[in-house]
């Protein structure tokens, strides 16, 4: 039995999803610094520059630009920092190849195979460091960055119930659900 999923490229979505289950498996600690950080520091720069624009108005001061600056530089790095997700995979989408037309992506006995306009690619499932369940898509990762997104609702060939068992099977124990 082999399973064909047939994708126009990966979609934001999709690609929203990825980011999610990569923070949450692979750089939990990373995202928390990142995330952590950034808020932090709007914070710091929003009090600093709703200071400067309070001493600008009672006073008469000098620092009303300056104070103006420092709330925008905050409210962008708090923004960094709620949306960092979605910021990741916009990143990511930009980075996708452009044209790729259909691509079929079927799972057979011996691997994973992608075709599309740009080129095909071979994966066996030895090559896979993981796989998760998400959402309604599986993520079969290659490393820690890349993983090839099987959404179940681009599923044209096999049954959608029973790819869970399939891909436990081929892992060698149960798909966690992220």
């Amino acid at each position: 039995m082999y399973y064909q999923f047939k994708l126009n490229g990966y979609e934001f979505k999709d690609l929203l999803v990825l980011c999610r289950v990569t923070a949450k498996r692979y750089r939990r600690g990373r995202t928390a610094v990142h995330r952590t950080i950034y808020v932090l520091a709007g914070l710091v720069l929003l009090a600093t520059g709703a200071l400067l624009l309070l001493e600008a108005t009672l006073q008469k001061g000098d620092s009303l630009l300056l104070g103006a600056v420092l709330l925008a530089a905050g409210l962008l790095y708090l923004g960094l920092g709620i949306f960092y997700h979605r910021l990741t995979a916009w990143r990511s989408h930009q980075m996708q190849l452009k044209d790729v037309g259909e691509v079929t992506v079927t799972l057979d006995d011996a691997g994973v195979r992608e075709q599309g306009r740009k080129g095909e690619g071979f994966y066996p499932y030895a090559s896979f460091i993981g796989c998760f369940h998400s959402r309604g898509r599986y993520f079969l990762f290659l490393d820690k960055k890349h993983a090839v997104i099987l959404p179940e609702a681009a599923m044209a060939v096999g049954d959608p119930a029973a790819l869970g068992a399939r891909l436990a099977e081929k892992f060698g124990g149960p798909i966690p659900e992220v």
